[in-house]
C-alpha cells in the first residue's frame, strides 16, 4: 500500500510500525521523535536513491476479509489467571507453543521500565510478558527476528498491537504455517515520554524508586481499573491519574483516533482482550471478577489451534458484533484538550497537566449524572 504519512506528513496517517525505515535499501529513514514522544519516519535526502520502496511497504491498512469465531474464554488454571490481566489466553498460546520448542514475541518492561518487543524460548520467561503495557512498546528488531527464526524451522508466536501484527505480515510477504499471530485488541499508544514523565514525578514526589506498574493488577479484583504502584521498597500505592487520561483519550497516538484495525474484522490468527459488557452479551456466564476474555479465531489456522488448546479453557461462543459492540470495535475521538494537554508537556507537570485538562469533562460528566437524578426523582 502506498504511505500516505510520506506524501502528506499528516500524523494520523502513521501508526509508527518502523516498516518504511526497514524497506530503505540504502537506510536514508530513521523513526524521530516529536515533541510529543511519538516517532515518525524521517528521509535523509542526501542517502534517498528514490526507489519508492518506502512508500510502497506501508502496512497501514486492513484488508482482513472476517472473523471466523468469537468466544468469552477463560483459563482454568486459577494460578494462570490470577497472573493475567483478563481471561488468561495469551498463556495459554504461549504454552502450545513452547511445547513445541517454539519461540514468543511479546512486550516487556526493562529495567528503566522502558515498554520493548523482546522474545523468549521458555514459559517462566514468557510471563515477563503477561500484564497490560498502556504505552507504544519499542519494536526494535522483531520482524527480522521473527523471519530467522521461521527460517530456522521455529513455530514462533508474535503478540502486539494490531498495526505492529499487520506490519509483520507485510514485511513477511506470506503466510508461515508455524507462524501464530495475535493481536491485543488496542484501545490507544500513549507515548514512552508522557509515561516516563509520570513515573518520574511519583519517584520525586515519593523519594524512591518505582520498580514496576501493575495497570492491570487483580488484587481488587479484575473489574478494578485502578493501577498500582510498586516501588522498590515493597510499598504499594494506587494511583489512577495517567490511566484515567490513557481512558479518556488524553494521551493517544494521532492514528490511534483514525485506527484501520479498530473493527470485527481482525488481521491475525488470534485476537484477545478484556470481555467488557460480558453481563449484556451472557448474562448468565458466573463472573467472580477474576477476569473473562474476549478471544477471537479468524481463520482456519487458528481453528486447528483453538481445538488443540480449548481444553484449558471455559468458553463458548458469542455473537462478533455484538461483542465488539462493547470492545473497542470502533474508532473514538480523542478527547477536546487532547493539543492543550501536549502542548504544555514540557512545562507543566504531567500528573497536574492531566488533571487540568480533564477538570472540565468530569465537572460535566457529575452535572449530567444530578440532572439523570433529578428527572427520575421528579418522574416518580
Amino acid at each position: 500500500m502506498i504511505n500516505e504519512y510520506l506524501k502528506t506528513y499528516n500524523k494520523k496517517d502513521c501508526n509508527g510500525c518502523t516498516l518504511c525505515t526497514i524497506g530503505c535499501p540504502t537506510s536514508a529513514i530513521k523513526m524521530v521523535e516529536d515533541s510529543e514522544g511519538f516517532f515518525y519516519p524521517e528521509i535523509d535526502e542526501k542517502k534517498c536513491i528514490k526507489c519508492n520502496k518506502c512508500k510502497n511497504i506501508c502496512s497501514n491498512f486492513n484488508d482482513s476479509k472476517g472473523t471466523e469465531k468469537v468466544y468469552m474464554a477463560i483459563n482454568k488454571n486459577k494460578k494462570e489467571l490470577k497472573n493475567s490481566a483478563s481471561g488468561g489466553m495469551f498463556y495459554i498460546l504461549a504454552k502450545y507453543v513452547i511445547e513445541k520448542n517454539g519461540v514468543v514475541f511479546g512486550v516487556e518492561y526493562d529495567e528503566n521500565l522502558k515498554v520493548r518487543h523482546n522474545h523468549y524460548e521458555t514459559i517462566e520467561e514468557c510471563k515477563k510478558f503477561q500484564g497490560s503495557k498502556y504505552l507504544r512498546s519499542d519494536i526494535g528488531n522483531s520482524y527480522r527476528e521473527v523471519e530467522n527464526f521461521l527460517k530456522q524451522d521455529k513455530f514462533v508466536l508474535f503478540t502486539g498491537t494490531p498495526c505492529q501484527c499487520n506490519a509483520l505480515k507485510t514485511y513477511l510477504k506470506k503466510d508461515y504455517e508455524k507462524l501464530v499471530i495475535c493481536d491485543v485488541v488496542c484501545h490507544a499508544n500513549p507515548s514512552q515520554k508522557v509515561f516516563d514523565k509520570y513515573v518520574k514525578e511519583l519517584e520525586e514526589k515519593n523519594s524512591k524508586k518505582v520498580k514496576t506498574v501493575w495497570f492491570r493488577s487483580k488484587e481488587n479484583g479484575w473489574r478494578n481499573q485502578t493501577p498500582i504502584i510498586e516501588y522498590e521498597d515493597g510499598e504499594k500505592e494506587e494511583e489512577n491519574t495517567y490511566f484515567t487520561a490513557f481512558g479518556k483519550e488524553l494521551l493517544g497516538r494521532p492514528s490511534c483516533h483514525d485506527c484501520k484495525f479498530a473493527i470485527s474484522n481482525r488481521v491475525t490468527d488470534f485476537s484477545m482482550a478484556d470481555f467488557w459488557g460480558i453481563d449484556k452479551v451472557l448474562p448468565k456466564v458466573k463472573n467472580d471478577d477474576t477476569g473473562i476474555s474476549l478471544f477471537t479465531v479468524n481463520n482456519n489456522k487458528a481453528q486447528k489451534i483453538f481445538k488443540e488448546i480449548n481444553n484449558n479453557m471455559t468458553f463458548e461462543e458469542v455473537d462478533k458484533e455484538l461483542a465488539f459492540k462493547y470492545n473497542h470495535g470502533q474508532n473514538v475521538p480523542p478527547h477536546k484538550n487532547r493539543q492543550k494537554f501536549f502542548d504544555n508537556l514540557d512545562n507543566k507537570p504531567v500528573i497536574e497537566n492531566m488533571k487540568e485538562c480533564l477538570k472540565v469533562s468530569l465537572v460535566r460528566r457529575i452535572l449530567r449524572k444530578c440532572k439523570r437524578v433529578a428527572k427520575k426523582v421528579l418522574g416518580k
